[in-house]
């Protein structure tokens, strides 16, 4: 049986401040070796945010690192593991200093293997595929207008647009996961996969990205300009974005 070859991929992630916010609560992982690429946000109002995102980054690439030597084993099985084992982490580590007490985050993250994507996702950070000029966005927002368009309610209804729209349903700490986002994504040759925290997808419209990914070349470009574009509508909030690119 022949192998089957990994797509060779090319990657830049990068993260911004923004305006308003006085610390960065957001954090990206991009590790090519391992094919595993992710963007975690602390959640705001929590305690150490900060603290909470970079330790889900830390404890996914731990607990994976030990599944990337077997096609078998890089699985939405061992995924869904993955964010298990990463929010009961997130939670103890709450638990061992009262400072952290209560911290929380997102996480969404891709794990690539040869001509398909693994993803998990948590709460409201994105991930878009764009294929053969399309942007489709493969992740499901956790947050009370996610969940209601899933179950068939108008965007036009009142709720959709209150504050309470885009108040979390689910994060990664605080209590255990009920319902993570895990799915595979089949890749193509020129195929761009971009991950971004909400600080990004609140300031650019979806068409927009789209735009800008099809006309940046290089990932570098794609991070900076959703970066630049993010802090010159306002810079609400921290901006995080992780693309990468199928060659």
């Amino acid at each position: 049986m022949t192998k089957a070859k990994e797509l060779r991929l090319i990657s830049y992630g990068s993260t911004s401040i923004g305006r308003v916010r006085p610390i960065n609560e957001d954090a990206f992982l991009r590790d090519d070796h391992m094919r595993l690429y992710a963007v975690a946000d602390g959640v705001g109002g929590q305690p150490a945010g900060e603290v909470a995102s970079a330790t889900a980054l830390r404890e996914l690439a731990k607990f994976l690192k030990f599944y990337s030597y077997s096609a078998t084993d890089r699985s939405v099985a061992t995924m869904l593991m993955a964010l298990r084992k990463v929010s009961d982490a997130v939670l103890a580590h709450g638990l061992s200093d009262m400072r952290y007490h209560g911290m929380a985050t997102t996480m969404t993250a891709c794990w690539i293997t040869h001509h398909r994507l693994i993803l998990g996702h948590v709460g409201d950070s994105e991930a878009f595929h764009f294929h053969a000029g399309k942007l489709k966005r493969i992740t499901i927002p956790h947050t009370v207008a996610g969940e209601l368009l899933t179950r068939g309610v108008s965007e036009e209804h009142p709720v959709m647009k209150s504050s309470l729209s885009h108040m979390l349903t689910q994060s990664l700490g605080p209590e255990p996961l009920h319902n993570p986002q895990v799915c595979e994504v089949e890749l193509k040759h020129h195929d761009i996969l971009l991950l971004c925290s909400d600080g990004v997808t609140r300031e650019i419209l979806p068409v927009e990205i789209s735009h800008i990914l099809h006309h940046s070349p290089a990932p570098e470009q794609i991070v900076e300009e959703l970066l630049r574009l993010a802090d010159e509508r306002g810079g609400h909030d921290n901006a995080t974005a992780v693309v990468v690119k199928v060659l």
